[in-house]
Parts: structure tokens; C-alpha cells; sequence
């Protein structure tokens, strides 16, 4: 299961990049099919809508890898 989730924050990630490379004037592909969470939100992404994400995260120490994977993805 927890493969799948990373699959999708993966596909996720590479579809808001090439979002942003479009924004710069790049011809880039978006891949919005390839997982059902980018399939669930591609009006949100591709359209004139605003998106805002939100991260949990930890103060405490023993939380410090998970901390910083979540603030580098979002």
C-alpha cells in the first residue's frame, strides 16, 4: 500500500513540474492519467483554480527525517 501512495506523491510531483515548466514557456506533457490521485485532480491542477497544500509537521527530533521529506516535497 505504501508503495502505491509513493507512486502517486511521485507521479504528483512530476505532473506539477511539468506545470510549472508550461507556466515558463516550455512544452512539457502532463501525465495527469498515469494515477488515479492526478486523474482525481486535474481540474484543480491544470485549471484556473487555486490549489493550496497543507504539510504536517514536527518539532520533535525523532520526527526530523519525515519533517524534512514533507517540507522539500510540498
Amino acid at each position: 500500500m505504501g508503495c502505491k501512495i509513493n507512486q502517486s506523491l511521485s507521479i504528483l510531483s512530476g505532473v506539477i513540474n511539468s506545470l510549472v515548466d508550461i507556466q515558463r514557456g516550455k512544452n512539457s506533457f502532463n501525465h495527469f492519467r498515469d494515477s488515479k490521485l492526478t486523474l482525481l485532480l486535474k481540474d484543480s491542477l491544470g485549471g484556473n483554480s487555486k490549489t493550496v497544500m497543507i504539510a504536517n509537521v514536527s518539532p520533535t527530533s525523532l520526527c526530523y527525517k519525515d519533517t524534512l521529506n514533507t517540507l522539500n516535497f510540498a
